[in-house]
């Protein structure tokens, strides 16, 4: 199993009828989360572990974005998860608005977000059909609100459990989630059961992915194999390779020249400072990107 702190593990219990993955994140989260408020950190955190869960119960070659829109203090958050296990996210929010929240409201839904959307979209890129799934933002946590959408799609039975912490005491973030999955009798290997013996089989799964605590999900103390060993051990269960994480945006250079170039030219020199320079910031790792008006002069007709 790979060394690496920030991973996905997938596991099978009862014989391959249920699927799972254990998510658990560390450094990505730092690098990911500095600069932003405690709350709107937080929600960002859970939108993270969230998408590296969902991506990785689905096979895809691209990316894998959760996004999270709202009319409230917090109006955007997203996460995205390359199928090379590369994640990046961000945050648009109202300082002012969220100046004015409760203590109790900062790690709410309804709080930050208010009314909106959680959106799950799988991009293979451009040869291929985007799937995308939408679902209004209903519950307390993002958890919640996941569960909605498990509940109101003809997907797969899918329940999961999220935890995020603060850094404190001189640990940095962390944050888990822990996904399992109702595979169809006789798909994969998945076995063929009576109906009654599949739903006591679910059923006991949903009981025992309840009882796990938050505590646990983050306990560094705690490796994921025992964490799956103490809720599944008596259910057949199966851990196999883990999955390494890693923060990594995918903006550059080329990326930004690509983009501008696409502009005309006298929108292009409004856009310049005084020195003929475009200065783009990624949204996702802040990274300054400084291209000069001439480099992108467009030719001639």
């Amino acid at each position: 199993m790979t060394a690496s702190p920030d991973q996905v593990v997938p596991f099978a219990i009862g014989g391959g009828a249920v699927r799972g993955r254990l998510v658990r994140l560390g450094p990505t989260l730092d690098a990911i989360l500095h600069g932003y408020p405690l709350p709107v950190a937080a929600l960002l955190a859970e939108t993270i572990v969230l998408a590296a869960a969902l991506a990785a119960q689905i096979k895809y070659d691209g990316v894998f974005t959760l996004q999270a829109q709202g009319a409230g203090p917090v109006t955007l958050l997203v996460a995205d998860v390359t199928s090379a296990g590369h994640i990046r996210a961000h945050a648009r929010y109202n300082p002012d608005k969220l100046a004015g929240l409760t203590v109790e409201g900062h790690a709410s839904v309804p709080h930050l977000l208010g009314g909106g959307h959680l959106a799950f979209t799988v991009d293979q890129g451009p040869d291929t059909e985007r799937y995308q799934g939408i679902v209004e933002l209903i519950g307390h946590t993002l958890e919640e609100c996941a569960r909605v959408y498990f509940k109101q799609s003809e997907q797969l039975d899918t329940e999961v459990e999220a935890a995020v912490r603060p850094p404190s005491d001189g640990a940095g973030w962390a944050g888990s989630a822990l996904l399992i999955q109702r595979m169809p009798a006789g798909s994969g290997n998945a076995p063929i059961l009576v109906a009654e013996d599949a739903e006591e089989g679910w059923r006991r799964a949903v009981i025992l992915l309840g009882s796990v605590t938050a505590a646990e999900m983050l306990d560094p103390a705690l490796t994921p194999d025992q964490l799956l060993h103490r809720l599944y051990h008596a259910e057949q269960l199966q851990v196999f390779e883990a999955k390494p994480l890693e923060a990594r945006c995918r903006c550059s250079r080329e990326r930004v020249m690509g983009a501008l170039a696409s502009i005309a030219a006298d929108e292009l020199a409004t856009l310049a400072d005084a020195g003929g320079n475009i200065v783009v910031t990624c949204e996702f790792c802040r990274a300054e990107h400084t291209i000069a008006v001439t480099e992108l002069a467009h030719p001639r007709p």
